[in-house]
């Protein structure tokens, strides 16, 4: 796969400073974190990954990226699902896109499952062609603070001077609503509540799987979050055959104890 990473300016100024005592407030040592501050795990965990929809007509490819050392850049290092057209029919539906149709995966399937490091730091990385027929041309990125003139796309020298120093919003999760047929806000379509309050999942939603969906910044970035929607689910932890196997031995083994001796016949 083609490898992009993400670089955060080094030069000393204000902005360049701002941004990184933003980083610093959101990404904070802790145990879990999921949501628009950075993906982080306290131990190898699991995620199943699903496809749902794309819109629009930008041709998008949804990444995972990891964290260099000092939160210095992210660097692609896996697909999770790709836009083989910019939707399933032009312009019908407001351009979607279905799996098998006009997305697909590196190994065929709707379900991608990633392994997340314990302590590794990972953001979601939506990358976009927009019409030129550059795969990689631009990009928005789960992690707010990612959204921000201060990183750039190292190779096409992209970034999204669009935000502020503080970065925009590109992405919701959690249980929110999207009506494709309406041209209305995000806030209002979801009863007041804006992006903001979802922007973070708990290990209970993943355990039992919820959404991610993107704005990929087209149509003037109009934060709509319908653009690329995903599920997410925390993938249970396989029981081996022979872990079974011990546990019926010491079951037995258990037994065998319990039962009391019969005294020899005198």
């Amino acid at each position: 796969m083609t490898t992009l990473t993400l670089v955060k300016k080094t030069s000393f100024t204000v902005a360049s400073l701002a941004s990184t005592i933003l980083l610093s407030i959101c990404t904070p040592v802790r145990a879990f974190m999921f949501g628009t501050s950075g993906i982080q795990f306290d131990r190898d965990t699991n995620i199943n990954f699903t496809f749902d929809q794309s819109h629009g007509s930008y041709k998008s490819t949804l990444s995972i990226a990891q964290a260099l050392p000092g939160n210095t850049g992210y660097t692609n290092i896996a697909i999770l699902f790709s836009e083989i057209q910019p939707s399933d029919n032009g312009n019908a539906d407001e351009w979607k896109g279905s799996f098998g149709s006009g997305v697909t995966s590196d190994n065929g399937s709707i379900t991608q499952t990633f392994t997340f490091l314990q302590d590794e730091i990972y953001a979601l990385l939506l990358w976009s062609d927009t019409g030129t027929g550059q795969q990689l041309e631009q990009y928005v990125s789960s992690s707010t603070f990612m959204n921000s003139p201060e990183w750039f796309a190292a190779g096409t020298e992209f970034r999204r001077d669009d935000c502020l120093v503080a970065g925009c919003q590109q992405a919701v999760f959690g249980d929110f609503k999207l009506d494709y047929s309406s041209n209305d806000s995000f806030t209002n379509i979801n009863g007041g509540k804006g992006p903001d309050q979802y922007s973070l999942l708990t290990m209970s939603q993943l355990a039992q799987g919820t959404k991610i969906s993107f704005d990929d910044a087209g149509g003037e970035n109009d934060v709509d979050y319908q653009d690329f929607t995903v599920s997410a689910e925390l993938a249970p932890e396989p029981v081996t055959v022979f872990g079974t196997i011990l546990g019926i031995g010491a079951l037995a083994a258990a037994r065998r104890k319990k039962k009391p001796q019969q005294q020899p016949e005198k």
